[in-house]
């Protein structure tokens, strides 16, 4: 994978652009950590920091040992998979209070996947280490991991299933309506996905190829469903794409 890559000692850039209570809200709100109490919520923040990196920049590289677990406080990330024969597959995309690491900190495995910036990207950073630890004597944490874990492996399953199943412009689809439920933001003229996003970006999603998400899109705009621009796409009447998220 190209691109810049991180460490815990040197690489993550401080910031203070959230408030103390904002940043709690965000954290501790996250499905990650919900139901804890004030006290262990309180401890689990003491023993982070929070961070910023750059678009373009990788948190971790698939095959890294996993040695950080974050929550994202703002940005967008992708989550990649690079196949044995070289081919890249976008997993997900991730937005704020959306965690990443603590299924392999439980277990102490590599990464499975690689993590790149899409833009600017702030997020809460623990050593792996003290999370496992923390999962280990928190029964609710123990439940939540295990509860997010379920909720993942559910969601790749239907990723699964969508490409075996559906045709390239109902994937297409799916792909933009989870964007737009996590990342969308409601104006006068429809759900704009605030983020940038480009046809590969939307490829390596929906399992096919540049040239089928540029026809597939010219398709929608021509009538009207969706309109393009600076990397961005607004969604004029999702309730028209062949396929819908309930």
């Amino acid at each position: 994978m190209s691109g810049h890559n991180f460490n815990a000692k040197t690489s993550f850039r401080r910031t203070d652009r959230h408030s103390n209570g904002n940043i709690r809200a965000l954290v501790c709100e996250t499905d990650i950590l919900q139901g804890l109490s004030h006290d262990i919520c309180e401890a689990i923040l003491n023993e982070g920091r929070i961070r910023r990196a750059s678009a373009g920049a990788f948190l971790f590289n698939q095959g890294d040992e996993a040695n950080l677990c974050y929550i994202l406080l703002s940005g967008e990330i992708r989550l990649m998979l690079l196949t044995p024969d070289g081919k890249r597959v976008i997993i997900d995309i991730i937005g704020p209070g959306m965690h990443l690491g603590f299924f392999v900190a439980l277990t102490g495995k590599q990464y499975p996947i690689s993590a790149e910036t899409i833009e600017e990207t702030e997020f809460y950073v623990w050593d792996a280490a003290i999370i496992r630890d923390k999962i280990l004597r928190t029964p609710q944490l123990t439940l939540n991991v295990l509860s997010s874990l379920t909720n993942r492996v559910i969601c790749l399953q239907n990723k699964v299933q969508q490409l075996a199943t559906e045709r390239v412009e109902q994937r297409i689809a799916h792909s933009l309506l989870l964007l737009a439920q996590r990342m969308g933001k409601q104006q006068e003229e429809g759900v704009l996905i605030n983020m940038p996003l480009t046809h590969r970006d939307l490829a390596e999603m929906a399992g096919t190829n540049i040239y089928n998400v540029s026809r597939i899109l010219h398709k929608w705009e021509d009538k009207d469903i969706i309109a393009t621009g600076r990397k961005r796409i607004l969604l004029r009447s999702p309730e028209r794409l062949p396929c819908h998220i309930q």
